[in-house]
C-alpha cells in the first residue's frame, strides 16, 4: 500500500462542516473499541493440559481444576485434595491482505487509480501468559466436591496490524485482559449421578483498541485508502465486576458408559468504564478533538457487552483391565449461543466532542455485530500406558462460525475451524505432570468488496439513508454509506502448549 504520507494532500478549509465529525469521531471509535478479545465468537480452546490434550472432550471426564468451567459436577468424584497450576503459551498468526480498490479519493485527471494492498499480520504473534490456578479438595466431606481458583479464558488477548496497512480502518491494536474467578460446589449419589453449579466473577483490568477514522466532511468525497482528516482513535477501559454461573451433571447408567452435560445459566454482560482520546494523524492539522461534559473537561464513557450463554454435551465410554480403567473416549456437542451478541453499546452520558469551536452531542451508540450460534464437536480420550506412570491423549474437533463472512473483521476470525491436540501426563508420585500441545486451523475466508458490510467510519459524511443522493453520497458507493473496508482474505492458525503441575494428597 502507497504510505499514508504521499497519500494524504488535501486541507481542511471548511470549519462549519469539520463540527460534524467531532461528535461523529468519539461515536465510530467507540462503537467499534469494544470488540472483544477471543476468536469463534469471544473464546476459543480450553484451559487445563489434560483437558486441552483431549481437544476439549472433557465434559463428563471433568477430573481436575477445569471441571469449574466445564462441568462442576465432576468435582464430587474427587475425593482428595488437588493443586492445580499451569499456563498456556499460545501463537497466534493472524493475515489479512485487503482486496484491491479504487481510490476515488486521489483521482489523475478524473481517473481514481487502483490500489492493491500488501498482506498485513498480526505483529504480536506469542502469548506467554495465560494462566490457571486452583484447588479443589472434598474438606473431609463424603461424596461432595469444592474448589476455588482463577484462570483466564482461552483466546487471544493481543493484536498489533500497521498504522497505515489495508486494515487500519477495521482496527490497528487492541489489547485486553480477562480473568475468571470461580468458586463451585458438587454432590454425587454414590457411583450414579452427580451435580455441581460454578459461581464465576469475571474481570477486565485491562481493555485498549485503536482504529483510524476518516474525519473528511466535505460533499460527496470518499476516501477508500487514506484521508488528510484520519485520526486515530485509541479507547482506554476495565471492567471490575461481572457475574455468571455455571451448573453441570453426570449419569452413569453402566460402569462403561457416563452421559454429562454442563452450561452456562446466568446470563451476564460486560460493562466497562473506559476513556477515549481522538489524535490526529496527519501532521500540520490545525485543529483536534476536544471532548468534554457539563463545560468539563471529560473524555469517560461505558461500553456494554453481551457475553452468550453455551451448552455442552458429552458421551464417554470406560474401558477397564480388571479393577484399573485402560482407557476412555469421549465425544462432546458443543453449542454457543452467539447471537446474543447483536451489537456492542456505547453510553457518552452526555459527553461532547468539539472541533473547530463547534459542538455536538456524542450520545448512545448502538453498533450492530450480526453474530450468529456456533456449534462445534470435540472427540478425544485417554490411553493408560505405563500403570502408575505414563498416560498419554488426544483429541480432535470443529466449529462452525461465529461471524457471516460479510461481517468478517479483523478484531477476531470466525470461520470455520478445525483442531486437534495430542498430550501426556507423568507421574511422579503425588504430583502429576500435563503436557499438551494443539494446532487450530481456521479456513481462509474471501470477501468481495460486493458482499462486504463493513464499512469505513466517516462521521462527518453528508450521505445519509438510504444512501441514494448523488448531490450528497459518492457516486461510487450509491446504496451504502461508505466504502467497504472489509473486502479481503482472513486466514489464521493457532499454535498451543500447556504446561500444568497437578498435586494430590
Amino acid at each position: 500500500m502507497r504510505s499514508v504520507s504521499t497519500r494524504l494532500k488535501r486541507r481542511c478549509t471548511r470549519r462549519s462542516r469539520l463540527a460534524r465529525a467531532a461528535w461523529g469521531l468519539p461515536v465510530a471509535a467507540l462503537g467499534l473499541s469494544a470488540l472483544p478479545a477471543h476468536a469463534g465468537g469471544y473464546f476459543f480452546g480450553t484451559k487445563g493440559a489434560r483437558a486441552s490434550g483431549r481437544a476439549g472432550a472433557f465434559t463428563a471426564r471433568a477430573d481436575d481444576f477445569s471441571a469449574v468451567a466445564l462441568n462442576p459436577a465432576g468435582l464430587a468424584r474427587m475425593p482428595f485434595t488437588l493443586v492445580h497450576a499451569g499456563n498456556r503459551l499460545s501463537h497466534n498468526e493472524q493475515r489479512f491482505a485487503r482486496r484491491s480498490t479504487l481510490d476515488w479519493g486521489d483521482p489523475v485527471d478524473g481517473v481514481p487509480p487502483y490500489v492493491e494492498f500488501d498482506t498485513v499480520e498480526n505483529s504480536r504473534p506469542w502469548q506467554a501468559l495465560d494462566p490457571v490456578l486452583g484447588v479443589t479438595s472434598s474438606l473431609g466431606l463424603r461424596d461432595w466436591g469444592f474448589a476455588f481458583g482463577a484462570y483466564a479464558p482461552a483466546g487471544v488477548a493481543a493484536q498489533d496490524f500497521p498504522e497505515d496497512g489495508g486494515q487500519r480502518y477495521m482496527m490497528v491494536r487492541r489489547d485486553v485482559q480477562m480473568l475468571h474467578i470461580a468458586g463451585a460446589a458438587a454432590w454425587k449419589f454414590k457411583d450414579v449421578f452427580g451435580i455441581g453449579a460454578t459461581a464465576q466473577w469475571v474481570t477486565v483490568p485491562k481493555l485498549e483498541y485503536e482504529l483510524v477514522v476518516d474525519a473528511n466532511v466535505f460533499v460527496g468525497l470518499a476516501n477508500p485508502v487514506a484521508s488528510r482528516l484520519d485520526m486515530l482513535a485509541t479507547i482506554r477501559g476495565r471492567d471490575g465486576f461481572a457475574m455468571t454461573g455455571i451448573v453441570g451433571a453426570w449419569y452413569r447408567p453402566t460402569p462403561r458408559f457416563e452421559i454429562a452435560a454442563a452450561g452456562q445459566v446466568v446470563p451476564y454482560q460486560l460493562k466497562a468504564a473506559a476513556r477515549l482520546d481522538v489524535e490526529p494523524l496527519a501532521e500540520g492539522l490545525e485543529h483536534e478533538v476536544e471532548l468534554s461534559r457539563d463545560g468539563e473537561e471529560a473524555n469517560d464513557v461505558t461500553l456494554s457487552m453481551p457475553m452468550p450463554m453455551w451448552g455442552r454435551l458429552g458421551l464417554r465410554y470406560l474401558h477397564r483391565r480388571g479393577r484399573r480403567r485402560h482407557f476412555d473416549i469421549e465425544l462432546n456437542l458443543v453449542y454457543e449461543a452467539t447471537s446474543q451478541v447483536d451489537a456492542f453499546v456505547m453510553d457518552g452520558d452526555g459527553l461532547v466532542g468539539t472541533l473547530a469551536g463547534q459542538e455536538l452531542d456524542v450520545g448512545r451508540i448502538e453498533l450492530d455485530k450480526r453474530w450468529r450460534d456456533t456449534f462445534g464437536v470435540q472427540l478425544g480420550g485417554d490411553v493408560l500406558v505405563v500403570p502408575g506412570w505414563l498416560t498419554l491423549r488426544a483429541g480432535a474437533g470443529y466449529e462452525s462460525p461465529s461471524v457471516d463472512p460479510a461481517y468478517m473483521h479483523v478484531d477476531f476470525f470466525g470461520g470455520h475451524q478445525v483442531f486437534g491436540a495430542v498430550g501426556a501426563s507423568v507421574m511422579i508420585g503425588p504430583v502429576e505432570l500435563a503436557l499438551s500441545y494443539g494446532y487450530r486451523r481456521q479456513a481462509a475466508v474471501e470477501v468481495s468488496e460486493g458482499r462486504g458490510r463493513v464499512y469505513q467510519e466517516v462521521p462527518g459524511s453528508w450521505c445519509e439513508p438510504p444512501y441514494d443522493d448523488a448531490q450528497s453520497c459518492h457516486p461510487a458507493y450509491l446504496g451504502q454509506p461508505s466504502p467497504v473496508i472489509n473486502g479481503g482474505r482472513y486466514q489464521a492458525q493457532t499454535h498451543t502448549a500447556e504446561l500444568d503441575v497437578l498435586y494430590r494428597f
